[in-house]
């Protein structure tokens, strides 16, 4: 990866720029993060900002526009299997990933997360410890978002960070080996 002035950025310094860029657009709506966006891409790149690919009433892309994923998952299964995740966390990830950026879900709770791992046979010991541990790491690959409840058991709301949906598409990309 270049800077736009011929220098490589690596993958970590790009993350972070990503994180950034994220916190910055946290609390905005879609019209004041669609101006600070466009004016960013004018800034930065110097063209004109491309059009946001439109969705029907029913929340479907049109034929002609790719899924967000880029089209190439139909579903959970495909994604997971695309991904090959191998530890706890890693499956959590590329479950949560599914739900936020292809089903456009705001927050995900672990009891979904653990249903599906579930449903696709691959279901893991503790997800909230699974959370967790992508939680801790440098950058974090999710967030804690929102608490209902005092106790302990309380649900718990997630949000998969720009680095942790990052590295779900290096694991599709790479078949789930590259960065390990």
């Amino acid at each position: 990866m270049e800077n736009g002035m011929g220098a490589a950025v690596d993958a970590a310094t790009e993350a972070k720029a990503l994180g950034k860029v994220v916190e910055a657009l946290v609390g905005l709506d879609s019209e004041a993060t669609r101006r600070v966006l466009e004016w960013a891409w004018k800034r930065y790149v110097g063209t004109t900002a491309p059009e946001p690919r439109r969705r029907s009433k029913s929340g479907e892309p049109p034929g002609d526009v790719d899924t967000p994923d880029g089209g190439e998952h139909a579903d959970l299964g495909e994604l997971y299997d695309a991904a090959k995740p191998t530890t706890d966390a890693e499956k959590v990830l590329v479950v949560a990933y599914w739900h936020q950026v292809v089903q456009k879900k705001e927050t995900l709770d672990s009891q979904t997360l653990n249903s599906d791992l579930k449903d696709l046979g691959h279901g893991v010991g503790n997800v909230t410890a699974a959370c967790s541990a992508l939680m801790n790491t440098q950058p974090a690959l999710m967030r804690q978002v929102k608490k209902k409840g005092t106790t302990q058991q309380s649900r718990k709301l997630y949000r998969v960070t720009s680095a942790g949906v990052q590295r779900v598409q290096e694991m599709v990309g790479h078949g789930g080996q590259e960065g390990r």
